[in-house]
Parts: structure tokens; C-alpha cells; sequence
């Protein structure tokens, strides 16, 4: 599914902080935090916290830190390195016309002359602690705007299963009367193909009670109904993470379409089996990226 969310606010005395995270459709939860290098120690929390709001998409979290009061540097200049070109210069100042003198502005621009380090960042409790609540204001914002997307999405999947509920009713209603057609094709074709053959009335009858069994799908309609009604209790319950749980159970209708769609033995019945497994199939689609 897909949102934003952002929070800013102080992270401690002296620093301010902005996270920001934004997220699209996948099945799985892919999750990818940025932050400096030296704040590399705050994304064990990070990860903490969207991990337990969310379980899909692929969401990318930045970690901004700024600081209210002056940092700590440390200037480091290579005098040696420096000794040594300007010795090289005035060598060769001697020989050509250069200058063996540098401003600061020649100096700045030479490899590895002036490094400029900024002390490691070391963060107390407090300050992940408050890392951490503007973190889980972020989720927040980035749940609710989804939660605005899945609501949209139920809107779409409910129609959808009452309408493979229509049709399931349907197949359950005809179920008895293809079976006494299939009953009694069986008796005709057997007597049309041996016309000159005397057939024992009782075996055939038991031949085509047999026939008519093995085709019966009562079964395979009574799970399919208990799916649908799961499915709905399920997107009716208001839980937060419902996703996975849709996902599995699409499947699990699916399986069932395929086994009707294999016994069915009547062509009125196989056309709508082919019509449900094209909803379930939309249905499918649309679960799973919700999350």
C-alpha cells in the first residue's frame, strides 16, 4: 500500500530532528532506513519501531538530524605533506617561472592537506527516546493515510465476494439436477453404444449413482461458502493487519474453483466457474499489497 509520513521536532537539548517515510505496494515487508553515517547507531531504533507498525511494502525511511548549538571539529593539517610541496616548489620555481609560494585557497584544494572531522555522534537514552517518539509519529501518519487506501480497497473486494456468493448459491441450487442429468446421460450413452447388449438395470443404475457421486460437489461448495464467510468476517473486523490473511484465503478459493471447475460435468455450471476464478483473480490482486 502506499503513503507518506513525516515528524519533526527536538531530538534532545542541542539537536533537532525530521524523519520522513514514504512507502508503495509489496507482498512483503522491505524496509530500508537512511541516515549518516555517523547516525548509523539510531537505525537499530528505527527499524524497531516501523517493523512493529507495519508488515508490507516497500517503505523507505530518512532520518534528518540538525543541531541547534555548534559541533565539535577537529582541524588536522599534514605539515609534513606540506613541507614537502612547498620544498618540490621552490626547487622548481628556481628552474621555471612559478611562484613556490601558496595562498590558503591553493592549500585547501590539495588532496589530504586540511581534514576536517567531525567527532563521532554519541546519543544518550533520552535522545533515542525521542528519535523514537517522532518516529512512531511518522508510522502513524503513514498508517493513517493507508488506512484511507484500505478503505477504498474493502469498497472494492466487498462487491466482489458477494458476487462469488451469488454464484456459489447458484452452483449449490443446480447441484441435485446435474447430478440426475449426468445420471441419465450416462444410461443413454451406455445404451446407445451397446444397443444389441442386455444390461442388468440394477448394476447400471448403480454404475450411474457412481458416476453422479464422484461429480457431486457438495463438498468442494459448503468450503468454498466457509471461505467467503471468513473472508468477510475477516474485512468487516477492523484489525490492522489483515493482508496475509486474505492473501491465503484467496488462495484457498481458488484451489476450490479449480477442483469445481474439474468435476463439473455441465457447461452452464463451467462457465461460471470460469467467471468466479476471474473475480478471484482481481480479488487476488488487490489483497496483496494491503497490509
Amino acid at each position: 500500500m502506499t503513503g507518506f509520513g513525516r515528524a519533526r521536532g527536538p531530538a534532545g537539548a542541542d539537536r533537532a530532528a525530521e524523519i520522513s517515510v514514504r512507502s508503495v505496494n509489496s507482498r512483503f515487508l522491505d524496509l530500508t532506513v537512511k541516515t549518516k553515517e555517523t547516525e548509523a547507531s539510531l537505525e537499530p531504533a528505527l527499524r524497531r519501531i516501523f517493523s512493529r507498525r507495519l508488515h508490507r511494502g516497500k517503505v523507505e525511511v530518512s532520518l534528518r538530524l540538525k543541531r541547534t548549538s555548534p559541533s565539535d571539529v577537529e582541524i588536522t593539517v599534514d605539515e609534513a605533506l606540506l613541507e614537502a610541496l612547498l620544498s618540490r616548489l621552490s626547487a622548481l620555481s628556481g628552474r621555471y617561472p612559478i611562484e613556490g609560494r601558496l595562498s590558503v585557497r591553493d592549500l585547501l584544494t590539495i588532496p589530504q592537506a586540511v581534514v576536517v572531522e567531525t567527532a563521532s555522534e554519541t546519543f544518550t537514552p533520552e535522545e533515542i527516546e525521542a528519535v523514537e517518539a517522532l518516529a512512531d509519529e511518522a508510522a502513524q501518519a503513514l498508517v493513517a493515510m493507508r488506512t484511507v487506501e484500505g478503505a477504498a480497497i474493502a469498497a472494492d473486494l466487498t462487491p466482489r465476494i458477494a458476487l462469488l456468493r451469488r454464484k456459489t448459491a447458484g452452483l449449490a441450487e443446480r447441484r441435485e439436477e446435474i447430478a440426475r442429468n449426468l445420471a441419465a446421460t450416462l444410461r443413454e450413452r451406455v445404451r446407445s453404444l451397446f444397443p444389441d447388449v442386455s444390461m442388468d438395470p440394477t448394476r447400471l443404475e448403480q454404475e450411474a449413482a457412481l458416476a453422479a457421486d464422484r461429480a457431486d460437489v457438495a463438498e468442494e461448495l459448503q468450503r468454498l461458502g466457509g471461505h467467503l464467510d471468513q473472508f468477510d468476517a475477516i474485512l468487516g473486523g477492523g484489525d490492522a493487519s489483515v493482508g496475509k490473511k486474505l492473501d491465503f484465503l484467496t488462495q484457498e478459493i481458488l484451489r476450490e474453483l479449480n477442483t469445481l471447475g474439474s468435476k463439473s460435468r455441465d457447461l452452464a455450471s463451467t462457465r461460471e466457474i470460469l467467471d468466479m476464478k476471474s473475480e478471484t483473480e482481481k480479488i487476488r490482486e488487490q489483497v496483496q499489497n494491503v497490509e
